[in-house]
């Protein structure tokens, strides 16, 4: 079976991203470029993911969908809460140089913790806007390698209730329910889940509540409101890693940390007004502005070598501020947006037990950012665009009576153009450089060991991470039958921020460079062959290659840990007699190194396949579903590291063969 897939995988690696299945992309409106404008236009790999592509997979988070499209490498270390997702091959620095949005709205930590894609669970997602390469102009900070932008559900229609059951391996179970409609100019959305994941390793249960409600209200034809409000609470189990010799003795489930665990709230809330101030007749524009605030409070307890226990607090509230004229004049097509960005974050550490940490960081950050596009000649845009962005961070480390303030900057610039040469078909290219700043506990190390001459403490000698991106495509719709794309893509990074495992701090590579193909095709084999008793197939494939590398320095023309230098993922969805649909997913990740192997000194992570599947029975209000998940039943690891003193190594292993059931009930 393994030898068939990636047979069937390779022969179709000339494909396309799984979200541009649509044959009408030319209506799909892309947010995350904080205009709103048909994707067709935008010179960047733009991939969308509806809810009726995530109903008709066997994706049950986030993450899992996410997996499935071109260029996206997502791994974890056997806990929902601490999946990464990577672009264009960031490895361990990932959660830092990949943004995270829900509605516009930030989800990346200020520290070096991964965005919690938990926090939303899947069955209240509208779709996925995935823009694959550099941000920086549009959001600042983290937006390097790519920004995705998760729309959550509003309201339509009557009331409708749903409510969902469904429990699968290792004795896991969820129970949610939702509420939503449209009445008197007002919208709601109404979210609730209880999610008990029993893992599939020792020590690896989740257990998590999370209620979402999204509200919009209309004033007038010119004035609307939409609030966005979150709360989720959890606590995960932290199986660790499993050396060889433990998987010897103990097998693949076992764990040697088991009293380690973390506590999580989470908690937002998200006021939007849009307004366009302007007479009935006339149109000059329209104002957005955002307010926000998010508090999230980890504790997470480290017991295998003493214990090792942390608190962290982290607040952020934040206005944003923007004005956008889309008119067409004189037969031409403008588009221009221009705006403001204040944030203000403080992060407590406190440490209990055996660690020593008492700080806050504070970060206080402001940007404003000025993009054009215009349609220069009968379908050919080109864009330009800006960003001024500074930050001030203060340090009061008050177990060593310490002070200090550090006031990065930096100016940005892109520019593109994108020319439809036919329905469907274009060709772009685009420059954008790039930059991050660092997150709070990347200036401060929380490494205590004093036998090694290590101690907690600040390390205000790093530099801030620029860089510059290129990036050309072209993408050709063979009468709305056959999308294929191909995307190749060239960043060149200097200062990249990493943890330096040689001395448990954070450090800058010299340079690093990134060189990458993203190629795919969707067919719409319906248009190919008539078979009356069905209504959907369809099928979905992409390969991706990438060579992120160090190209100066110690490590110079070394592969970057856990970057994988092949990715293949093919998706075949049908839908029969109305009622019916079956779905079946094969992914393939290649070889990579393991996380703090930047020397390539030992063999790398063994590459794998897993051949995923869902039928669903859909009739009026019930529908009832069952997946197949590693149909192969594949032994690979999601995750693995290395030891930052020697060659060994601790491995992450992936669930076996696994089952989910459930059944949605709609009134």
């Amino acid at each position: 079976m393994k030898k068939i897939f990636a047979i069937f995988s390779i022969l179709n690696f000339s494909v396309f991203a799984f979200a541009d299945i649509t044959s009408h992309e030319e209506e799909v409106v892309v947010t995350a470029t904080r205009i709103g404008e048909k994707s067709y236009k935008l010179a960047s790999n733009i991939t969308i993911i509806t809810k009726e592509d995530i109903e008709a997979s066997n994706a049950s988070t986030i993450a899992d969908i996410l997996k499935q499209a071109a260029g996206i490498h997502i791994y974890d270390n056997n806990t929902s809460k601490s999946t990464y997702v990577d672009i264009r091959g960031f490895g361990d620095t990932a959660s830092r140089n990949i943004l995270v949005l829900i509605n516009g709205r930030r989800i990346n930590s200020i520290d070096i913790a991964t965005p919690d894609l938990t926090q939303i669970p899947i069955e209240a997602v509208e779709r996925i806007e995935i823009i694959r390469g550099a941000g920086s102009v549009f959001y600042g900070d983290n937006a390097v390698g790519g920004v995705v932008n998760i729309i959550t559900r509003k309201g339509k229609g009557p009331m409708a209730i749903r409510a969902g059951v469904s429990g699968g391996s290792y004795d896991s179970h969820k129970i949610d329910m939702e509420v939503s409609g449209y009445k008197h100019n007002v919208s709601y959305y109404f979210y609730s889940k209880y999610n008990d994941e029993r893992g599939y390793r020792d020590n690896s249960d989740l257990l998590a509540r999370d209620f979402n409600t999204r509200l919009g209200y209309n004033f007038s034809e010119k004035i609307s409101m939409d609030l966005n409000m979150g709360w989720h609470k959890s606590i995960q189990e932290l199986p660790g890693g499993l050396l060889d010799a433990d998987l010897a003795s103990l097998g693949r489930k076992a764990s040697t940390n088991h009293e380690d665990i973390a506590y999580t709230t989470d908690r937002y809330v998200k006021l939007g007004l849009d307004i366009d101030p302007w007479p009935q007749d006339i149109y000059f524009g329209e104002f957005a502005f955002d307010f926000h605030y998010r508090n999230r409070d980890v504790y997470d307890e480290f017991n295998k070598f003493g214990p090792f226990h942390t608190k962290r607090e982290s607040d952020t509230s934040g206005v944003t501020g923007k004005y956008i004229f889309d008119k067409t004049l004189f037969n031409r097509e403008v588009n221009f947006v221009t705006g403001i960005d204040y944030y203000d974050h403080e992060n407590d550490i406190l440490g209990s037990r055996d660690n020593v940490d008492d700080i806050t960081i504070s970060k206080i950050e402001l940007g404003f950012f000025g993009f054009a596009e215009f349609e220069m000649f009968p379908d050919l845009f080109v864009n330009g665009g800006t960003r001024y962005h500074k930050a001030n961070y203060t340090f009061n480390q008050r177990n060593a009576i310490v002070f200090q303030e550090r006031k990065p900057e930096e100016t940005v610039f892109m520019g593109g153009l994108k020319y439809e040469y036919a329905k469907g078909s274009n060709v772009h290219f685009n420059y954008q450089q790039t930059f991050r700043f660092l997150a709070t506990d990347e200036w401060y190390s929380t490494a205590n060991f004093p036998g090694f001459g290590i101690t907690p403490g600040l390390n205000l000698a790093l530099d801030q991470q620029t860089g510059v991106q290129y990036e050309a495509g072209i993408k050709h719709n063979f009468n709305d039958k056959i999308l294929v794309n191909v995307t190749p893509y060239y960043m060149v990074l200097n200062n990249e921020i990493f943890f330096d495992p040689a001395t448990f701090g954070n450090s800058n590579y010299d340079k690093t460079e990134r060189i990458g193909i993203e190629t795919g095709q969707t067919f719409d084999l319906l248009k190919f062959f008539d078979i009356g008793w069905f209504d959907k197939l369809e099928f979905v494939s992409n390969y991706t290659w990438q060579m992120p590398r160090f190209s100066k320095g110690d490590n110079d023309g070394k592969d970057i840990p856990m970057v994988p230098r092949h990715q293949v993922s093919s998706s075949l969805i049908t839908k029969v007699f109305k009622y019916y649909q079956w779905s079946i997913t094969g992914r393939y990740v290649g070889s990579r190194f393991a996380i703090n192997d930047v020397q390539n000194a030992t063999p790398p992570a063994k590459p794998y396949y897993v051949l995923d599947t869902k039928i669903a029975f859909q009739h009026k209000n019930l529908e009832i579903f069952a997946g197949i998940n590693n149909i192969t039943d594949e032994l690979y690891d999601s995750f693995v590291s290395k030891s930052t003193t020697s060659t060994t190594k601790s491995h992450f292993p992936a669930p076996e063969r696994n089952y989910v059931v459930g059944v949605n009930i709609k009134f």
